[in-house]
């Protein structure tokens, strides 16, 4: 009978009413030991900020120990700086000057170096000297020797294109025309290029005559236009005679030259003029920059 009984009751609802609440007694049982433990460690964590703990300060070690390990620490608590002290004095300006003065004195003075005061030196201006002409400057470059003439002998020099004529330097027919706008064709050459002179035909020996009263200013050799002199005649305005003769050139570098005084003979052509023949390489500058002859040739 006792069986059967607890066999019904393991099939009736009471079990399982039984088998729940056991669960939940023990959920409850171990709800709280976890509680009961977690306040158990916050105890053990809790320190007391008022007590001084033991294990910091040393068996018999007092603070005044403590302070006297530390001096840092007494400086930060007791700062001997007295900060009502007046100030002023921090705003004085230190001259390096003075300092490293100071320093050298003082070294001296302890090895016993005797100091002497040396009287500060003047210095006069150099005395203005009279000038003096100069021998021309003598320049040299690649593919040519030029001489320069010295400025005062361009003194007195005046040359007005408007009223003033040159004299033809040779008689002789033009075989190139100055052509700085447009190219022409250079027969030696076989191409066409700008000329920035005129090439004036003339038998190897003609006298060339200076064209203007005039100042050399430049002898040079030149591989297009062989033994050159180049003279000014005023006003920015200078004359170059190219395809010369070196054995019979008459002037030299500062020379002054009236019209119609000769300069040299003509050369024999360079290689840039093989085809053209013998001739005179006659161009005019202004400041540097080629003027046509024909409008000033006579």
């Amino acid at each position: 009978m006792k069986k059967n009984r607890f066999a019904e009751f393991f099939k009736g609802k009471g079990y399982y009413v039984l088998l729940f609440v056991g669960v939940i007694a023990i959920a409850a049982v171990a709800i709280i030991g976890s509680n009961l433990s977690e306040s158990n460690n916050e105890g053990d964590n809790y320190v007391d900020l008022n007590e001084e703990p033991d294990e910091l300060r040393a068996a018999g070690e007092d603070d005044t120990q403590l302070a006297d390990n530390n001096p840092v620490s007494e400086e930060i608590v007791n700062p001997t700086n007295d900060l009502t002290e007046d100030t002023d004095n921090t705003n004085e300006v230190v001259d390096n000057e003075s300092l490293l003065e100071y320093d050298v004195y003082s070294e001296e003075e302890e090895e016993g170096i005797e100091l002497v005061e040396v009287p500060e030196t003047t210095t006069t201006p150099p005395a203005e000297t009279a000038e003096v002409e100069t021998e021309p400057e003598v320049v040299e470059t690649a593919g040519s020797t030029v001489k320069a003439a010295n400025k005062p002998a361009l003194e007195n020099l005046t040359f007005n294109a408007n009223q003033d004529d040159l004299l033809w330097p040779v008689n002789g027919n033009v075989i190139m025309n100055y052509s700085m706008d447009h190219t022409i064709y250079h027969h030696t050459l076989m191409l066409y290029k700008c000329n920035p002179a005129i090439i004036l035909g003339a038998d190897v020996g003609t006298e060339v005559k200076a064209a203007a009263q005039s100042v050399v200013t430049n002898i040079e050799w030149n591989e297009e236009t062989g033994h050159t002199v180049t003279t000014a005649i005023g006003d920015g305005y200078s004359l170059v005679y190219g395809q010369l003769d070196e054995e019979t050139l008459n002037v030299e570098v500062g020379d002054r030259l009236d019209e119609g005084e000769v300069i040299g003979t003509v050369a024999e052509p360079t290689k840039y003029y093989t085809v053209e023949g013998s001739n005179l390489y006659f161009k005019v500058l202004q400041d540097d920059k080629t003027v046509n002859p024909m409008l000033l040739l006579r």
